[in-house]
């Protein structure tokens, strides 16, 4: 039965300039890239999904081999419409969702394998074991979809499926984009957007040819799942990769049922070439995809991530690409705007249970390119990104590193409580010494949680501090040092979310005149230390602003 085909049909979902939501079509989205603003789904994971998929398309008819290949292709600002008329037409046999042969990212009914909801392949949804994430439906409220979303539902388990449990013909494995976060760049259109990821595919980068490298549906021949793992062809066979087994199941109205699913294609060791991710290096493993960290937003490591300097790390290499083209927007070589936004997809576990989701995360931040290449602007953002860091401890239920001197002048560090520490071990109970339980102390604090409410607001401000201090720079003896002003006001919206943070905890204990007492006495101790810190970080850049003075650029 071949019917609903996607290159006709309207099921991408995306944004126009005027904030209006239309969907479109696979030709029209790519057709009228120039016109749209950007692919969303309400779901991110179907959003980077869609964007890989459109990627694939692009680089089977346009490449780009080299820059100047994709200067020709940026410099046109709409990809050629004759062009993908004829992709699409000579494939379009490919593109039928319900195919009874060759049905789009599926296969054909699976003999004696069991039928599931179809929110079985939405892992936002809770089905099973998994937690609910985005929404509350269970495998006990079985939903039909139309056929728009379960196109985004298949496409996206091809990328986003978790790996562990049994299937045929083996376990199920890991797909591309389960580990590690994935990082896209988003232009001013999507034709930019597209385009700006559209890194150059050649032999060696930014994934080694091993075979004919095609997309699925131009690949007469289906690889067979090995349990060692498959080799993957090339960029174009990664960005399409088949990780599951499925096949849909309609009622008579053409809504999704139901569905199978079965463990396809594994991934070989490979995944240390994707464009769009980041990575650390272990000693016996090699370089690992970085992961989403449950307990920290991205923006609070982005000073790593956009780092080139240190050889245990490696930025995506999707920023070498955007740095490329900095370099052909600096010298008129092309048109292109010094700033763009990066979106950070990728999901948390628990620890040493890999199918057992805490969170999914998606984050957006503006990203000024000249972050990309200038190591005393990266220098500048690090020593911010570090006071809001050592702030941060200053709220929590550890000790501090503080140095004191004594009466010859020298210098040793000692750890003191925190001031929310010194308060829990006021007001809890105490043992035959005189001294609280330094677990409950803890647990005490904890349970504040002063650290959300300082990490929310920090956030917002974050944003307008990695766009704000590219524009200001003190220029000594031939050296130029970023943000001064820019830092000094970092500091003061640091000191603001502390202290704010610390109202907010201590406001919610009890109006005992024990309880307010040592309020009062925590207080004092926070305002001296944290002024203290803030001072010491702005004193160098006051200094600096008197000798040189700050000059926008």
């Amino acid at each position: 039965m071949s019917s609903y085909n996607l290159i006709d049909e309207k099921w991408i979902p995306c944004v126009m300039p005027d904030g209006r939501t239309e969907t479109f079509s696979l030709q029209d989205v790519l057709v009228r890239a120039h016109e749209i603003k950007e692919v969303l789904d309400s779901s991110p994971l179907v959003t980077v999904s869609l964007h890989r998929l459109l990627l694939a398309i692009l680089h089977r008819n346009f490449g780009p081999s080299n820059f100047s290949r994709w200067q020709e292709l940026w410099n046109k600002e709409k990809w050629d419409e004759n062009t993908l008329e004829s992709y699409f037409s000579i494939w379009r046999h490919r593109f039928y969702l319900f195919d009874d042969e060759r049905p789009f990212y599926q296969c054909k009914e699976i003999d004696d394998a069991e039928r599931h909801p179809i929110v079985h392949l939405a892992l936002e949804f809770s089905t099973g074991n998994n937690a609910t994430l985005f929404d509350h439906n269970n495998d006990d409220n079985a939903i039909s979809v139309p056929p728009a979303i379960a196109a985004q539902y298949v496409i996206t388990t091809q990328a986003f499926a978790i790996g562990f449990g049994k299937s045929n013909p083996f376990y199920f494995s890991d797909t591309p984009l389960i580990r590690g976060f994935t990082t896209l760049v988003l232009g001013n259109s999507l034709f930019e957007t597209l385009a700006l990821n559209l890194i150059a595919y050649n032999d060696e980068r930014p994934f080694p040819r091993c075979g004919n490298d095609l997309p699925i549906w131009e690949q007469e021949k289906i690889p067979i799942p090995l349990k060692e793992g498959n080799q993957v062809k090339g960029y174009i066979d990664y960005l399409t990769w088949q990780s599951r087994r499925i096949h849909l199941f309609i009622d008579d109205q053409m809504n999704v049922i139901n569905c199978q699913i079965q463990q396809n294609l594994k991934l070989s060791n490979q995944m240390h070439y994707d464009p769009f991710k980041s990575f650390r290096k272990d000693e016996k493993k090699g370089f690992l995809p970085i992961n989403i960290n449950p307990e920290r937003a991205a923006w609070r490591d982005s000073h790593v991530l956009f780092q080139t300097s240190d050889m245990n790390y490696k930025r995506p290499e999707i920023f070498n690409w955007l740095a490329r083209i900095d370099d052909a927007r600096q010298s008129v070589s092309i048109k292109a705007d010094p700033n763009y936004k990066i979106i950070i997809t990728g999901l948390a576990t628990d620890k040493g249970k890999a199918a057992s989701v805490v969170l999914w995360r998606h984050e957006r931040l503006p990203l000024p390119l000249q972050y990309l290449q200038d190591e005393n602007l990266l220098d500048a953002l690090k020593k911010g990104l570090a006071l809001a860091e050592d702030i941060g401890k200053f709220l929590g239920s550890g000790y501090i590193k503080i140095e004191i001197s004594d009466k010859k002048g020298k210098t040793k560090t000692i750890d003191i409580p925190s001031p929310l520490r010194n308060l829990a071990s006021e007001l809890l109970p105490k043992d035959q010494n005189g001294k609280a339980n330094p677990d409950d102390e803890k647990k005490f604090v904890n349970t504040l949680s002063p650290s959300h409410p300082y990490w929310a607001k920090l956030g917002i401000s974050f944003n307008e501090l990695l766009v704000e201090l590219p524009k200001g720079k003190i220029d000594l003896q031939g050296d130029s040092i970023y943000g001064a002003n820019r830092l000094q006001w970092w500091a003061k919206e640091v000191s603001d979310a502390a202290h704010k943070a610390f109202e907010e905890v201590t406001n919610s204990l009890d109006n005992t005149g024990r309880s307010l007492r040592a309020i009062a006495i925590a207080r004092d101790n926070f305002d001296r230390e944290l002024n203290k810190k803030i001072n010491e970080f702005t004193e160098p850049y006051m200094k600096l602003l008197e000798k040189g003075g700050e000059k926008d650029e």
